[in-house]
C-alpha cells in the first residue's frame, strides 16, 4: 500500500496554523515512517487539558518492550481518544506503539494500517481502524448532517493542498486493509467525529442508492474530465481502502498552514529556526499579504520563531493587529505586513 503509506505520512505531517491555534496528529508523528515497532504496557495516563470535538487528548506513561533489548519506560506526551475509548487506555492495557532506534525515549502509538491505537471491533472497519488528528484550538464550522463524500486523485499532496486553501483541517483517516466497500460505514464514522467532507481512496466503493461519487470540485487539476462526471476518478492502484475525514475552519487570524523546516531545509536556508508554509488559507490576512506556499516565516512582530508550536497562541495574543512578518522566499530575504483578524471576526 505504497500511496496510502504516502497520503499517511502527508496527513500526519500537517501542522495547522489558522486560527492563532495548531493542530497536529499525535506526539512524535514522524515515527509512523522511521520508527520501530514494539509493544508497550499502559503505566499512567493522564488529562491534557485539550479537547477536540468534546473528546480528549490524553497524555501516557508507557513501559516499552523492544524485540530486542530490555523494557524501558517513556511518555507519549499527546493521543487524541474517543471518552468510549477510555477503559482501553487504562493501566495495564497493551497498545502498538514505535520508537526511535537512536532515542529510544522517543515513542508513539503505532498508526500503521492494520495495527490502529485502539483495539475495538464494532463492526465498522471506518470506526475500528480509525486514527485521529490532536488539533489545539483550530475553531471548526458546525458540521452538516452527514458529510460530503469525494473521490480521492492520484495526487495526493494536491489534494491535502487544495483542501487546506480551502480551510479544511485533517480529523483523521481510516485505514482498511480489507473489505470496507460499503461507503455507509465510512459515512457513519464521519457523522460520529463530526466530518465536514471525506476524501475516498483505493479500491472502489459501494455508495448509497442515488448518490455519485465525483472528485473534490475545488481541487486545480480537475478542469476537464470524462462526459457527465466532474473531473476523472482514479484508477484503483492498490489493494485496500483509505478514508480521510476534514473538517471546515472558521476565518482565521492568520491563515497558514505550517511545520518546522526539515533537515534539508535547515542546511540549505543556513539556520535551524523559522517555519514552512505548506499552504495559505484563500481570503485569509495571509494571502491578503501576499504570503506564498514555500515561504519560510523567520520572524512575526519582530520576534523570531524559535519553536512553530508556540507561534499560534501568540497569533491569538495579537489577534487585529497589522504586523511586520520577515521571511525568505526562493532563497532572498523578503518583509511583508499583514493585518491580522480579530478575534472576534473569528467567529466562535
Amino acid at each position: 500500500m505504497k500511496r496510502t503509506a504516502f497520503l499517511i505520512s502527508l496527513l500526519l505531517s500537517v501542522v495547522v496554523l489558522l486560527t492563532g491555534c495548531s493542530a497536529m496528529f499525535y506526539s512524535n508523528s514522524d515515527l509512523q515512517t522511521t520508527g520501530v515497532t514494539a509493544q508497550a504496557e499502559i503505566l499512567e495516563h493522564w488529562e491534557t487539558g485539550i479537547k477536540v470535538n468534546d473528546e480528549p487528548v490524553i497524555g501516557l506513561k508507557v513501559r516499552v518492550k523492544p524485540g530486542d533489548g530490555a523494557p524501558y519506560e517513556a511518555t507519549i506526551k499527546r493521543v487524541l481518544i474517543s471518552q468510549l475509548e477510555i477503559p482501553q487506555f487504562q493501566p495495564g492495557a497493551v497498545i502498538p506503539v514505535r520508537y526511535d532506534p537512536k532515542d529510544p525515549s522517543r515513542v508513539s502509538i503505532d498508526l500503521s494500517p492494520g495495527t490502529p491505537a485502539k483495539v475495538a471491533n464494532t463492526g465498522n472497519p471506518y470506526h475500528d481502524y480509525f486514527a485521529a488528528a490532536a488539533m489545539q484550538g483550530a475553531v471548526l464550522m458546525p458540521p452538516p448532517a452527514a458529510p460530503e463524500i469525494y473521490l480521492g486523485s492520484s495526487d495526493d499532496t494536491a489534494d491535502i493542498r487544495a483542501l487546506n486553501e480551502n480551510s479544511y483541517v485533517p480529523l483523521g483517516y481510516s485505514a482498511v486493509a480489507k473489505g470496507g466497500s460499503d461507503a455507509r460505514q465510512a459515512i457513519d464514522q464521519g457523522k460520529q467525529i463530526g466530518a465536514s467532507l471525506m476524501v475516498l481512496y483505493g479500491e472502489p466503493f459501494e455508495v448509497p442508492a442515488g448518490q455519485t461519487l465525483a472528485a473534490l470540485p475545488f481541487h486545480p487539476g480537475f478542469a476537464s474530465g470524462e462526459a457527465g462526471t466532474i473531473g476523472s476518478a482514479p484508477r484503483p492502484t492498490e489493494k485496500g481502502r483509505v478514508v480521510a475525514y476534514w473538517a471546515k475552519v472558521r476565518p482565521p487570524v492568520f491563515g497558514v498552514f505550517s511545520r518546522p523546516l526539515n533537515d534539508e531545509e535547515k542546511t540549505r536556508l543556513r539556520r535551524n529556526n523559522g517555519m514552512f508554509v505548506g499552504a495559505v488559507a484563500k481570503g485569509s490576512p495571509a494571502a491578503a499579504a501576499g504570503i506564498q506556499e514555500g515561504d519560510v516565516i523567520l520572524a512575526i512582530d519582530g520576534k523570531q520563531i524559535l519553536d512553530v508550536t508556540a507561534v499560534p497562541a501568540f497569533l491569538t495574543s495579537i489577534a487585529g493587529k497589522k504586523v511586520h512578518i520577515e521571511l525568505v522566499r526562493n532563497g532572498s530575504p523578503l518583509s511583508v505586513d499583514v493585518q491580522l483578524n480579530q478575534l472576534n471576526d473569528v467567529a466562535r
